[in-house]
């Protein structure tokens, strides 16, 4: 017999699902998206704390028609399950399969993808602003947490609506607090009465009666009875002051998993005019014990076992740790060793390493919530106290901060150090998240270091660099993923500006730059196997570049290659370029990089196959580069074993 969720052909087929109904399909979503992440792995507690408002949308608006944005896409697996994707949902992640965040071109369910928090208002309201101009008269809806709320870009789109006045309903989905009993039974009361018609209608017709009296303006009736409203609604429901002042109507607090309540609000408040916003609190991880008792663990999630919560352990070589461990505990060190090192984060705590650090220095490891620039000039002014601060950011993001990186920091050549996690490929993340572009960003601002470690040995040494750096900013980038070799003594020591040879060849130099590097070796290998020999070079360094070596190097090869897992365009490879072309040196070049075009979700080796960044596809393009080398030794070998023969 088919479940309630495997009947539904349309997502409009649910408005005409009775409160048993709904309620069922709540539950077999929430348990779809249970099954399908102990599986597959991803966003798992910020999608079950969002199932009834989901459900409560899709029962009040036509989505082939209104428009709906979703803050990030965390929350929107049970959207994605009842919007027609429920049968192919096991792929979630998976290369050419269901992608973990909202995405335009998966489904025209999802009218704005998001990989990058605090953009739904913005998003919804130019939707909006569109229908408007276009003389349409279809719904907007944005839905956005708690945590992408102290994004600026949330507050620059209230603050903009609340002049505009533009039609549009925000679901504020709070799952940051409780809700006390009293509060909330006053505040159900309070909110069942502003979201009635009887309440609304007397709110209009006393407004309207003030502005039409003769007397109104000398007495200043509409203004007094505007804040009569308003203080009335401030007094018992705080959260409401900020909404209220920048212009929106609020209605709030529900809760955000009793179906029932957030059905009458919306169906009450869904024609009401101009900016509405429903604050609904909801618990992360609802319906899953496990997620409830600890939602940050059960957020971002790898495959587990559904029945005791466990995760089922990844196979690692000997002690490998990942490269944000590493930094956490290099860091941890400094921190030890000196008062005046402090790191800032952008609600990245956990996914940087440095979450065990908090309880130890809580004055020091600062989280600023989602607000990527502002942790970028916050850190540039403790700079200037004589502070050490060191900004710990996953390169996706740092992208968003990257004025702030050039006006507030390197202008004025402030020594912050910018550690850039999950540089590269990401896998099942996709392209919203792939660390693909820092090198090029990065390389362009004048007064900035750029380092790039091989493994987490040569990691911990950078960072012991960065912190003696005082001499403007400073950036590493590092992998997602784990390094087994972590002994600093085996690393040689760091020069500034000066890459390291680890072999050396007369046909053909590697240059290559963190995650290549290992890669180039093994290329060098397949290559002496034909008889052409490679200097393989670790460039440590993106900025400055080792000018020196790349021009003694560069005068006698046959060819040069750039190795980098970074787009071609303008990083690594397009420095090494530079300084052939400022020196005069003209020999055959090859860039090899991330191609100019963004790579979809799956495994990072699916990734750097679809890039042609993996061993044998780089062996291959160097000896299409060699023909005319390749012909000469292959010619020599011939000649010298007819020689032994005879």
């Amino acid at each position: 017999m088919k479940s309630l969720l495997e009947s539904i052909s349309q997502p409009q087929e649910i408005q005409n699902f009775n409160l048993r109904e709904l309620t069922q399909l709540a539950q077999e979503c929430r348990q779809r998206i249970i099954e399908v992440t102990s599986k597959c792995g991803g966003h798992l507690a910020s999608s079950l704390g969002a199932v009834e408002i989901t459900v409560a949308l899709l029962k009040h608006f036509d989505f082939s028609i209104d428009r709906l944005v979703w803050d990030v896409g965390h929350q929107g697996y049970a959207y994605k399950i009842l919007t027609g994707r429920n049968e192919n949902f096991d792929t979630l992640g998976k290369c050419g399969g269901i992608k973990k965040f909202l995405s335009r071109d998966e489904s025209s369910y999802d009218h704005f993808g998001a990989g990058h928090a605090s953009t739904s208002i913005s998003a919804a309201l130019g939707m909006a602003i569109g229908r408007d101009l276009q003389q349409k008269k279809h719904r907007v809806v944005s839905v956005i947490g708690d945590g992408a709320l102290t994004g600026g870009l949330a507050f620059e789109a209230l603050n903009h609506n609340g002049s505009l006045d533009k039609n549009m309903l925000v679901i504020y989905n709070d799952n940051g607090i409780s809700i006390d009993p009293n509060v909330g039974a006053i505040s159900k009361l309070l909110t069942r009465f502003a979201s009635s018609q009887f309440y609304n209608r007397f709110r209009e017709e006393t407004l309207d009666f003030a502005e039409k009296a003769p007397f109104s303006e000398r007495l200043g009736l509409k203004t007094t009875l505007q804040k009569m409203h308003d203080s009335a609604k401030s007094f018992f429901s705080p959260p409401s002051m900020l909404f209220e002042q920048l212009g929106w109507r609020y209605f709030g607090t529900i809760d955000g998993h009793n179906l029932q309540e957030l059905l009458d609000i919306i169906k009450q408040v869904k024609n009401l005019d101009g900016p509405i916003v429903i604050h609904a609190i909801t618990q992360k991880g609802k319906g899953y014990a496990f997620a409830e008792e600890d939602a940050y663990k059960y957020h971002g999630v790898t495959p587990f076992e559904p029945l005791d919560g466990k995760f089922k352990k990844k196979k690692t070589s000997g002690q490998a740790i990942s490269y944000s461990q590493v930094f956490g505990n290099k860091l941890g060190e400094l921190m030890e060793r000196d008062e005046s090192v402090v790191v800032l984060t952008a609600a990245m705590l956990s996914g940087t390493g440095i979450v065990n650090l908090q309880p130890k220095f809580p004055d020091r490891v600062l989280d600023v919530g989602i607000a990527e620039g502002h942790a970028v000039t916050c850190s540039a002014g403790l700079a200037t106290t004589g502070n050490k601060p060191f900004v710990a950011i996953y390169s996706t993001f740092l992208q968003r901060a990257l004025d702030h990186i050039i006006h507030d920091v390197a202008v004025q050549q402030l020594p912050v150090r910018f550690m850039l996690d999950r540089a590269g490929f990401v896998g099942a993340d996709g392209p919203t998240h792939h660390g693909m572009f820092d090198l090029t960003y990065l390389r362009m601002i004048p007064n900035m270091t750029i380092m790039v470690p091989r493994n987490g040995a040569e990691l911990r040494c950078m960072i012991e660099f960065a912190y003696n750096h005082e001499t403007g900013p400073l950036a590493i980038r590092y992998p997602r993923g784990n390094t087994a070799e972590l002994d600093e003594n085996k690393i040689p020591p760091l020069e500034f500006g000066k890459a390291q040879i680890l072999r050396k060849g007369q046909n053909v130099v590697l240059f290559a730059v963190g995650t290549m590097v290992e890669k180039a070796e093994q290329v060098a290998d397949l290559l002496e196997k034909q008889g052409v020999y490679a200097s393989v070079i670790n460039a440590r360094f993106v900025k400055p570049l080792d000018e020196d070596l790349i021009v003694n190097l560069g005068r006698d090869a046959k060819l040069l290659v750039s190795l980098e897992e970074n787009t071609i365009h303008g990083g690594f490879g397009s420095g090494v370029l530079e300084i052939l072309s400022k020196n005069r040196i003209c020999i055959p070049t090859l860039q090899i990089g991330a191609p100019d075009r963004f790579i979809p979700q799956g495994s990072p080796e699916e990734q750097l196959n679809e890039a042609e960044l993996n061993v044998e596809q780089i062996y291959g393009r160097v000896l299409e580069k060699l023909p005319e080398v390749v012909k000469k030794i292959r010619k020599k070998r011939t000649m010298e074993q007819k020689k032994r023969a005879s």
